[in-house]
């Protein structure tokens, strides 16, 4: 958010100082976004309080991930949402506690409507950052299959190989959109030993590693406060991927 309407500075300064520690810049964040996610929790459940709920504990997740050096760092209200429906997803599926938004009989406005393309644009950006760092072939059939709706044997003859070579292939190539996309929402870290550990979390996460390799990043990680709020988020993040 660049303006400043409500008299504080926009969110990529407010970020920046919630990770530098300071505690009005929470709230000024927290004041400026509550609004907005309460609507949105209006439209995952139908109780008072558990919209309360899914808020507070949407922007306390947020804002711990942003003290550990990861979230975002440009606009809150979009990781804000996603992370309220993820939340919601999850309590509604291991304790039937919130009804989700098709349960709501009210439209959303014009408001509610440009928060929903907004956290829809930065889902699409991840996605398409992840894509770009595949290797071309992958690249290739996942386009082939994915995006333009073709078979594998099609993108077998594209790519000169048998089908059941190009099936293995896009099957790897799901695998590995997976693992970037989680991959390029881990932040960077100025500690060598984190910077060395994060750069393969995303496959970490999805059981992608060696043993040894995975051993080396479970040690990192269960000595390291920080690492452990990305990797919650991460886990977090790929337990609503689709199977």
């Amino acid at each position: 958010m660049g303006s400043c309407v409500d008299g504080e500075p926009p969110d990529p300064v407010l970020l920046a100082a919630v990770r530098a520690g300071d505690l009005h810049a929470s709230g000024a964040l927290y004041r400026r976004h509550v609004e907005p996610m309460r609507r949105t929790a209006a439209r995952l459940s139908h109780r008072p309080a558990e919209r309360e709920d899914l808020v507070a504990e949407a922007f306390t997740r947020v804002i711990t991930t942003v003290r550990a050096g990861g979230g975002p760092r440009e606009d809150a209200r979009p990781y804000l949402i996603v992370t309220m429906r993820n939340l919601a997803a999850r309590w509604s599926r291991h304790h039937n506690r919130v009804d989700l938004c098709e349960t709501v009989p009210e439209p959303p406005g014009a408001r509610a409507v440009a928060e929903e393309e907004a956290v829809r644009r930065s889902d699409v950006d991840l996605v398409w950052s992840a894509y770009c760092t595949l290797p071309g072939r992958w690249r290739t059939v996942l386009w082939r299959t994915a995006a333009e709706g073709g078979s594998t044997a099609e993108a077998a003859l594209l790519l000169g190989v048998s089908p059941n070579g190009a099936a293995v292939l896009a099957g790897r190539a799901r695998e590995g959109l997976r693992q970037a996309y989680l991959q390029v929402q881990v932040p960077s870290a100025e500690d060598p030993y984190c910077a060395e550990a994060r750069r393969n979390l995303g496959a970490w996460v999805r059981g992608g590693l060696s043993r040894r390799r995975s051993t080396v990043i479970d040690g990192h990680v269960a000595g390291c406060a920080p690492c452990r709020v990305v990797t919650a988020g991460l886990t977090e993040v790929n337990d609503e991927l689709p199977a």
